[in-house]
Formats: structure tokens, C-alpha cells, sequence
């Protein structure tokens, strides 16, 4: 099934990405929340890892993971993975390219409630021949609208993790790239209200890699601050993330927290430009 309608334009740079309705469905079509457990999260990791590493392989059933294939026509050498649209479960979005790419996986939990995440994530799927991207097809948190919701980045038993592991089984030296969006008038200290990004790796001790990202990043956007927790900032260390807490106990350390502010998140959504400077920083970190 070939989509075109597309999701988002403003102007001559702006982010257009067709099949609006594969790529983003509508949080209130969610009816539950699924879980998973044990031997059923395992395989669901394995079966991430099998195709991420055999990108060409037509044998993988995805029945079990509750997930059905697609195209997009904008990237017709990915696979798009999403839930049937009558059995939404919240179990997330999942677009994987089909042949060889770049070991790197851009993700976004909240898309929704982040503004613009999703599309930025999915437009740097894009630009940078990354192996996948990922995003939450449920609310971070309950609405009128929606009644059932999860906060992916805060839940190890899920099928958004299981992704993420089977990319580290595919990828031991990748990147995977979590974004966030924040607040600056939310946050406790002048640093980080006037702050563009912050970057951390989930722990007190961020790596020569994330600080060579940041430095980049710093270059790349300046003036715009680019902060590393804890250095810079004490806030926003995603020390509680699941996905980063369960990379690191399988030892890939290629996990990067990247918290946007809202501005320049509409700056990159609108500025092709602007989006480069952010996809040559994150390519050449997952070189």
C-alpha cells in the first residue's frame, strides 16, 4: 500500500512526509496497552536483531509482534512495521530499511506530547540512511481523547525495547538517538532555560562519544547552547530511562538522550538547512 498524503508543510524547507496515516495513526484509536514479558520480549528482540542484521531477508513473521508491514513511497527501501488499525495496542511505529545503512537509530517516545519529534525523527530516517526509526503510537499520558496511554521511555517491558536491544544485538558500535522536546520555562535554572539541547547518556559519566557529539552539535547550532549532563546541567540526565538502562546492562553504549527546546525543534521541522547541521553531527557520531 503506497500512501501520499502528507503530514506537515510551511514553507519551501518544511518537513513533507507522505502516509501521515501509516507513519503517525491517531492516539485515539488505542484500545489497551500491550506488555510484554519473558520469553515473548526475547523473541520480539530477536526478531528486531534478525532483520536489522539480515536487512533483505522475506522470511520474518511479524505476526507475533502484533505488527504488520508496509511502504511508504517517500523511502520505498524500508520497511514501515505498525499495528493493524483496528488492533491498536500502543506497541509503537517501526520504519527499517531493507537493504544495508548507517548504524543508527533515531527514536522518539513522546511523540505527541514532544512536539515535532516524530517528524523529526522520521525526517532524519531519511536524510541520514539510518538503519530505523521508532516512535509511540499511544499518548504519554491519558486525554479526553484517549483513555489508555504509556510513557515508553519509562517502561522496560515493551515492545519499543525490545527494538531497541534487537538494534544493539545488530549494531554493537551504533548509535541510537532518543529525542525529547523540553521547556525552557519549566526548567529550574537559567542554564537550561536558555539552553537549545542537552545531551546525556543516562549517567553521571557521559562518553568521549557523546561529548564528541556535543561538541559538533555546539559548533554546528552556535550560539544556541548545547549542554551535557551533569556538567553543564544538573537537569534532564535521563538517569531513569528504560531503554538507556537496559542498553547499558547489555554494554552498548550507544545511547544518546537528546532533549530539544521547542523553538529550535520548529526550527529543524521547518528548516532543511538547520535539520542538515543536526544529521551530519549525528552521522558522524555513528561512524
Amino acid at each position: 500500500m503506497i500512501l501520499t498524503r502528507p503530514i506537515l508543510a510551511g514553507g519551501a524547507a518544511a518537513v513533507v512526509l507522505a502516509g501521515a496515516a501509516q507513519l503517525f495513526p491517531p492516539f485515539d484509536g488505542v484500545d489497551d496497552i500491550t506488555q510484554m514479558h519473558g520469553e515473548e520480549f526475547v523473541r520480539s528482540q530477536g526478531a528486531f536483531a534478525k532483520l536489522l542484521a539480515e536487512p533483505t531477508s522475506e522470511t520474518l513473521a511479524f505476526d507475533h509482534l502484533g505488527l504488520t508491514p508496509d511502504v511508504v513511497n517517500e523511502a520505498d527501501d524500508a520497511l514501515l512495521l505498525s499495528e493493524p488499525a483496528s488492533q491498536c495496542a500502543g506497541r509503537g511505529v517501526y520504519w527499517l530499511r531493507i537493504k544495508p545503512a548507517r548504524a543508527l537509530a533515531i527514536t522518539a517516545p513522546h511523540r505527541g506530547s514532544d512536539r515535532h519529534t516524530g517528524t523529526l525523527a522520521a525526517a532524519l530516517f531519511r536524510e541520514t540512511n539510518a538503519q530505523a526509526a521508532a516512535w509511540n503510537s499511544a499518548p504519554r499520558r491519558a486525554n479526553s481523547q484517549c483513555d489508555h496511554a504509556i510513557d515508553l521511555a519509562r517502561v522496560p517491558a515493551h515492545l519499543f525495547s525490545a527494538f531497541a536491544l534487537g538494534f544493539a544485538d545488530a549494531a554493537p558500535n551504533g548509535l541510537i538517538v532518543q529525542l525529547h522536546g523540553f521547556d525552557g520555562a519549566r526548567r529550574d535554572t537559567l542554564i537550561a532555560q536558555e539552553a537549545g539541547m542537552i545531551l546525556s547518556n543516562g549517567t553521571d559519566t557521559p562518553s568521549t562519544r557523546l561529548l564528541d557529539l556535543a561538541d559538533c552539535l555546539s559548533l554546528a547550532f552556535a550560539p544556541e547552547a548545547v549542554l551535557v549532563y551533569p556538567g553543564d546541567t544538573g537537569e534532564l540526565g535521563a538517569l531513569n530511562n528504560a531503554q538507556g538502562q537496559l542498553l547499558r546492562e547489555a554494554q552498548f553504549d550507544g545511547f544518546v538522550h537528546l532533549e530539544i527546546s521547542a523553538e529550535l525543534r520548529a526550527s529543524l521541522v521547518e528548516d532543511g538547512k538547520m535539520r542538515a547541521k543536526l544529521a551530519t553531527c549525528l552521522i558522524e557520531a555513528a561512524a
